[in-house]
């Protein structure tokens, strides 16, 4: 396939596809006043990329330099000079202008829908411009060399540059200059708004555009429009505006570029702020670059900028200058046009314009700010000029966004800072010492960068004078001295105070050791005894330890001081006197007193008095028990009474006991009034009776009946017979029965009378395993 063919399928496929990436071409500067601008550059092609059909294929040949010539009247006078380049590939960023190195600033690039990249790039080269004046120029460097072979089979292959110069004169009218930029392709059709425009008459009003890659060749459907209406000239037909011409030349040969001007004067309409730029290309592959508008403008143009501020130490009313100037304007800025200021976006303050300012005038301005307390310290202030304080103006100007100022504003606030601690030293005595507080200038301070001095008294810390220079090594002998702290910011200060106490170590009293009787293997201490007896201050605190560090720390202190238990005898107990401040620590011992030993107490045992009741002397056993002689002894019928020494038996020589056995306990006490409890017995057993034969049946009281002691309630199942001397049984009894009065209870005659006087004979039987064989005898029956 011949490479004629191939560009026709190329340039048939372009009809159909839509360019992607590239960057809209959008306001880059703005000019107002007395301006006009001009273009210069050239091609880096030998010949255009795009033969005629049926022509030979143009070489694939691009040079890596050009030349182009500025001729500038005498009056005019270089403003700006913007140099842009461009060509197939991804870009060379670094080239020459007149043998001087130049680095891009700002770079574009865009593909076409096959994926090859193209690319342009800014240098401002304002300096050099100005410096070389009129003259050839020649740029360098653009090496595509190496990639232009990948272009020329869809013929795009394409190097070049333009330079965009503002310039300045009196002898022309008010204009509006703006300068547009980008890069954005075509086929088949783009549209690019032009903003920031403000036409008051359109009288010479013109158009130029920076293009890459037009081919004169192609002129399918290739029209450049401007608010609908097609643009032409004498080197840019209607239906092929880009087809590498330079109107400020004049030259036809600008091959693959365009650096053309239209005469927009009757396409254009006053009052128009924007306008539409059309471009339509049904083959031929253009990418616009940079678009310059020329239009006719009386304008002011406010700026407003702020040039002191006065701030206040703690204080949210600032005092502000600001100035507003009508620098770049075609027309004077009116009075009274209002100024309105902000803090993080709220409303702070409204001003207005004094007088008329003129053009390249300005005026001074001051105002009174008060920050509302919701705006943090450190906030953006916002002054806008042309602003009514609802975001909108009043005035119409050239330029409508560059009405506002921002300034970061830092309020004067007293450095925080951190509460310092008062300072305790516990001294013997209040003659002074030296301390060293020096490591207070940074833990106060929270911002590191704040400056810490310290001084005696608050006036010398207000004014700044005297300050404490030996704070590592300060000589204090009173009991209270306050040491003032100033922290600096350098905008504002803060003042703090600590205090310097000498505090005197707690007086206490020497305790004796502590020793208790053991009277059981967990027998306890009570510590609590010596809690008033320590202190010399009642208000001191005491608290108990069984080791000096566990003291000194104050950890772990004994909790049950009223019922200790120690592990081991003696034992080191350590009292801690705290003031509060300081501490004192004594100590005293624990320690076990012996308990009295005594012998062990035999039993006792009585006659049974009836009942188990019986009577009892232990009296010897006061001596008996003791094995210590010095030692006293009580008797007790209750063990707990032994223990508490309460109600002791009074008369042990004659104790009666109520019932048997009974418990005697026995309270052994020393001369360390320790004691030790033994005990002993009181059983009773059944003795025998004694018979009293002589019974009186007279019923005068005496002797009325049959007598014997230690029978009853003793023996409980005896039996008791009397006999006549013919033995004959007159009479049987038990326990329960009366004593025998004289009357028989047996026998046929004799029942239930009295019987006569006589000798009879009685046979006791005990039935007691003690006492097997039954007492017999004679009683002797009188009346």
């Amino acid at each position: 396939m011949s490479k004629k063919l191939k560009n026709l399928l190329f340039i048939s496929l372009m009809i159909f596809s839509v360019p992607i990436l590239g960057q809209d071409i959008s306001i880059y500067q703005q000019y107002s006043g007395r301006f006009d601008f001009t273009f210069m550059g050239n091609t880096l092609n030998t010949e255009e990329n795009n033969a005629v059909f049926g022509a030979p294929d143009p070489p694939c040949i691009i040079l890596t330099s050009s030349s182009a010539s500025l001729n500038l009247g005498v009056n005019d006078e270089i403003q700006t000079a913007f140099l842009y380049w461009a060509g197939s590939g991804n870009g060379d960023f670094d080239v020459k202008l007149n043998g001087i190195d130049i680095s891009a600033s700002r770079t574009f690039s865009t593909q076409n829908s096959f994926g090859s990249n193209y690319f342009s790039a800014f240098k401002d080269v304002t300096s050099q411009i100005i410096a070389t004046g009129n003259g050839i120029y020649n740029f360098s460097d653009l090496d595509l060399t190496n990639v232009i072979s990948d272009y020329c089979g869809n013929t795009t292959n394409f190097g070049g540059w333009a330079i965009i110069i503002i310039y300045k004169n009196d002898a022309l009218p008010l204009n509006q200059l703006n300068i547009y930029d980008g890069l954005q392709s075509v086929p088949s059709a783009i549209n690019i708004i032009l903003n920031s425009l403000n036409v008051v008459d359109n009288q010479d009003a013109k158009i130029g555009f920076v293009a890459w890659e037009g081919d004169k060749n192609l002129q399918v459907n290739e029209t450049l429009k401007i608010n609908g209406n097609t643009l032409s000239n004498a080197l840019n037909p209607a239906n092929n505006a880009f087809n590498g011409t330079n109107t400020e030349t004049g030259a036809t040969d600008l091959y693959n570029m365009d650096l053309d001007v239209y005469d927009i004067q009757n396409n254009i309409a006053v009052g128009d702020t924007s306008a539409l730029i059309q471009l339509t290309s049904s083959q031929d592959f253009v990418m616009v670059n940079c678009v310059v508008t020329k239009l006719n403008s009386e304008l002011p143009d406010a700026t407003i900028q702020l040039i002191n501020t006065n701030l206040q130490c703690n204080s949210r009313v600032i005092n502000i200058d600001y100035t507003v100037s009508n620098l770049n304007a075609t027309k004077f800025l009116p009075a009274n046009t209002p100024i309105s200021f902000y803090a993080n976006g709220n409303l702070v303050g409204n001003a207005l314009t004094n007088t008329i300012i003129p053009i390249n005038g300005s005026e001074t301005g001051t105002i009174l700010l008060n920050i509302p307390v919701n705006i943090p310290d450190n906030f953006v202030l916002k002054l806008v000029v042309d602003d009514v304080g609802t975001g909108t103006g009043i005035v119409t100007e050239i330029i409508e966004t560059n009405n506002i100022f921002n300034q970061n504003i830092q309020l004067f606030v007293a450095p925080k800072f951190n509460i310092p601690e008062n300072l305790f030293f516990c001294v013997s005595d209040l003659s002074g010492i030296f301390v060293n507080f020096s490591n207070y200038s940074i833990s106060t301070s929270i911002n590191s960068t704040d400056i810490v001095q310290f001084f005696t008294s608050f006036q010398d810390a207000n004014n700044n004078t005297n300050p404490i220079l030996n704070s590592d090594n300060f000589f204090v002998n009173n009991t209270t001295t306050t040491i003032f702290i100033r922290i600096d910011n350098l905008n504002c200060k803060s003042i703090t105070s600590f205090e310097i106490r000498l505090v005197q170590y707690p007086d206490f009293n020497i305790l004796d050791n502590l020793n208790v009787c053991k009277q059981s293997i967990n027998t306890t201490f009570d510590l609590s005894v010596y809690n008033n007896a320590v202190v010399v201050n009642p208000g001191d605190n005491v608290q108990y330890y069984e080791s000096l560090q566990n003291s000194n720390s104050n950890i772990n202190p004994i909790l049950n001081i009223n019922n200790y238990l120690p592990n081991v005898v003696p034992k080191q107990i350590f009292v801690r006197i705290d003031n509060g401040i300081c501490y004192s620590i004594t100590s005293f011992y624990l320690d076990y007193l012996a308990l009295p030993t005594f012998n062990i107490l035999p039993n006792l045992v009585s006659c049974n008095e009836g009942l188990t009741v019986g009577t009892f002397n232990f009296a010897n056993y006061e001596n008996l028990v003791k094995v210590n002689q010095l030692d006293t002894v009580h008797f007790f019928s209750t063990e707990n009474n032994a223990i508490s020494n309460s109600s002791p038996i009074l008369i042990p020589s004659n104790y009666s006991a109520s019932e048997t056995p009974k418990t005697i306990f026995v309270r052994i006490e020393n001369e360390q009034n320790c004691y030790n409890i033994t005990s002993f017995d009181l059983t009773t057993k059944n003795c025998l009776p004694v018979v009293y034969n002589g019974v009186s049946a007279n019923f005068d009281g005496f002797n009325d009946t049959f007598f014997i002691d230690g029978l009853r309630n003793i023996f409980m199942d005896f039996q008791i017979s009397v006999f006549n001397r013919w033995g004959k049984l007159v009479w049987m009894g038990t326990n329960n029965n009366p004593d025998w009065d004289g009357f028989a209870s047996k026998g046929i005659i004799f029942e239930n009378t009295m019987i006569p006087e006589g000798t009879y004979f009685y046979v006791l039987e005990l039935n007691d395993a003690d006492y097997p064989n039954p007492l017999k005898g004679y009683l002797y029956l009188t009346k």
